[in-house]
């Protein structure tokens, strides 16, 4: 937690820097973020939809070889002898997961910012300084950490023990019903602190690396759309590959939580010791899988941030 509290400090100093010195070059309010129409909202899950749709069948890949201990190739072959037609599917849980939560995590984001700076009527940038913190964006973790049963049902379908017993996403909603409401928010803590935490770092850190690509003399030379869209994807990658990495072990105990049905409810520090002992207190074990989960998020999330910022730049117009 100390290495956390680290980095969100040299995050905020870091953006600090940077906004105090745009806040120079602006003398007055933009009064346009007044009226934004929530088309953060529309923008997150257009990028959200494209990234799951792009990702899908590397994603199925993945879960092949978790599942069936599988070397890529005959994942790939298995796939290729069910057909194009089923390439798809089982895309609908992440297809609604993540285009709620990218629509929730972007758009939550912009209006939090929009009734700030309503509400205090001060400079953006200095505005964007002073509310971009952990008060403001754990907020919208809050919000995101919401869609904890559609992680849980997700969990439950990819784990091996559960695949006589859970048919498909309806019937597993309906099935944990009977084990209480309770169930459904099993390993909520640990998603709330990850969303949380996770979405500081990244909106705090976005827009000043964005522009520190964007300012370089290799990329200034370029056409300014593309020196968005090459911005906007770079930062997006870098910050979504290492921020993934660094909360690899929280998704590790939520998944050791979740992949559990009506059984006694141990704390996150418990299931961190379990996997701890199990993972022979090694810290290389902890992180098993780290570096497949570095190169999709690597993609991931350079394709989401890169998609976000097209899909704004073309709602721009329908502003108030």
């Amino acid at each position: 937690m100390f290495f956390f509290l680290i980095l969100l400090n040299l995050s905020f100093c870091f953006r600090a820097k940077i906004t105090l010195e745009s806040s120079r070059k602006s003398a007055a309010p933009d009064t346009r973020v007044a009226h934004r129409n929530h088309l953060d909202f529309i923008a997150g899950w257009g990028a959200g939809c494209i990234e799951t749709c792009i990702l899908y069948p590397s994603n199925k890949i993945i879960f092949r070889q978790q599942l069936h201990g599988f070397h890529v190739k005959d994942a790939i072959q298995q796939i290729k002898l069910e057909g194009v037609g089923k390439l798809y599917r089982g895309l609908l849980p992440p297809l609604i997961m993540r285009t709620t939560s990218r629509a929730l995590m972007y758009g939550l984001y912009d209006e939090f910012q929009k009734i700030e700076f309503s509400s205090r009527n001060i400079i953006p940038d200095l505005a964007k300084m002073s509310t971009c913190t952990a008060q403001l964006i754990i907020l919208t973790g809050v919000c995101e950490a919401m869609l904890c049963p559609l992680e849980r049902v997700q969990v439950l379908l990819q784990t091996t023990k559960f695949h006589d017993k859970f048919k498909n996403t309806l019937h597993a909603f309906s099935r944990l019903r009977e084990y209480g409401y309770r169930e459904y928010y099993r390993g909520f803590s640990v998603i709330l602190v990850r969303n949380s935490l996770s979405n500081t770092l990244f909106f705090t850190l976005r827009d000043p690396l964005k522009q520190r690509i964007v300012d370089l003399p290799q990329t200034s030379r370029l056409p300014v759309s593309l020196q968005h869209w090459i911005g906007d994807f770079i930062a997006g990658s870098l910050l979504g590959a290492t921020i993934s990495t660094a909360f690899f072990p929280l998704g590790v105990i939520k998944n050791h939580m979740q992949a559990k049905v009506g059984v006694k409810y141990d704390s996150s520090i418990q299931v961190f010791r379990d996997v701890w002992q199990l993972r022979n207190r090694s810290l290389r074990g902890l992180y098993l899988g780290v570096h497949l989960n570095f190169t999709r998020s690597l993609v991931a999330w350079g394709i989401i941030n890169s998609m976000y910022g097209i899909l704004r730049r073309a709602l721009a117009p329908f502003e108030k």
